[in-house]
């Protein structure tokens, strides 16, 4: 306890702060799989995902105005458009979507292998080598990943099933493809401040798309805890984490700041479970742990992951 208190005199207010601002994007962002899920029984998923983009966006962009006097040129606003499309679009509207039909913690796990397909597209697009000790963390990762669907073998004859998973690995797609086009072709350190653009961006392309599908937009019987999930997802799992995580990558080591992605889908998992009656099996346990340590090799060893 003692050790506790002195480290915390140690640390400046900013990486006490940090720390803080991390636990909450640990359990929240975790926590918005489990919301969504809650969410999608009232709210069509592609409808739910744009009206939470568009909101949460157009607050963003009133906050880096007043913040920053942020007013973005027009090259900025189309390359905010086109990261809209594939973080926010691509990525958030269809793993929402793809949670319809998969168990929201499967959606988690199945977003843990971001960090192999970055390495693996930015080798294949930009040639760039694969540090021996990564490769390894890939096929562990991979085989982590068998470990999981394997407790899901029964579901794997169900249509719906396998369009959830193809949902969900497109949406990991485009948020690997977003993240490179953002690394590539930076806006200059206005990149954080085009956030919220982004996410109005993608949220009324989302309107658009959700519209062609024929999803239904009558809202005008829901009820107040249907409402409640809609404003979780905005005002928490959008607007404070994504606040919350800006200040963690200014504040704190690259290293520490990624701790958030092994803590989401653990949260994602145990929500699930409890409170949905998500499939709880020791080869999901297996698989996750596995999976988790193949993520571990990747990051560490891989200069791509790493930036």
């Amino acid at each position: 306890m003692i050790q506790i208190i002195d480290i915390c005199r140690i640390l400046s207010i900013e990486q006490r702060s940090a720390y803080w601002a991390l636990a909450t994007i640990s359990l929240f962002w975790g926590g918005s799989w489990f919301v969504s899920k809650l969410a999608i029984a009232h709210f069509s998923p592609l409808f739910l995902s744009g009206f939470r983009n568009v909101v949460a966006g157009l607050v963003l962009v009133v906050f880096f105005f007043i913040k920053n006097n942020y007013r973005p040129t027009w090259r900025e606003l189309g390359m905010n458009c086109i990261l809209g499309l594939l973080i926010f679009t691509g990525a958030n509207g269809l793993t929402t979507w793809a949670i319809k039909f998969i168990p929201s913690g499967l959606g988690a796990l199945l977003g843990c292998l971001f960090p192999f397909f970055l390495i693996v597209l930015n080798a294949i697009l930009y040639k760039e080598k694969i540090n021996p000790k990564s490769t390894i963390g890939l096929f562990i990762g991979f085989g982590g990943v068998g470990l999981i669907f394997y407790s899901y073998l029964s579901d794997f004859f169900k249509g719906d099933f396998l369009f959830g998973i193809l949902l969900c690995l497109t949406g990991v797609l485009c948020w690997t493809v977003g993240t490179l086009v953002s690394s590539r072709l930076v806006l200059k350190g206005k990149s954080l401040s085009g956030i919220g653009y982004q996410m109005l961006f993608g949220g009324l392309q989302l309107f658009l798309f959700s519209a062609i599908v024929g999803e239904n937009w009558d809202v005008s019987q829901l009820s107040f805890s249907a409402w409640s999930y809609m404003a979780y997802l905005i005002f928490i799992g959008s607007i404070l984490c994504f606040l919350c995580y800006m200040y963690v990558l200014q504040h704190l080591p690259t290293d520490i700041s990624g701790v958030y992605a092994y803590i989401n889908p653990i949260v994602a998992l145990a929500l699930g479970i409890l409170f949905l009656n998500e499939p709880f099996t020791w080869n999901l346990t297996l698989g996750t742990i596995v999976t988790f340590f193949g993520v571990y090799l990747v990051k560490k060893f891989s200069q791509t992951a790493k930036r």
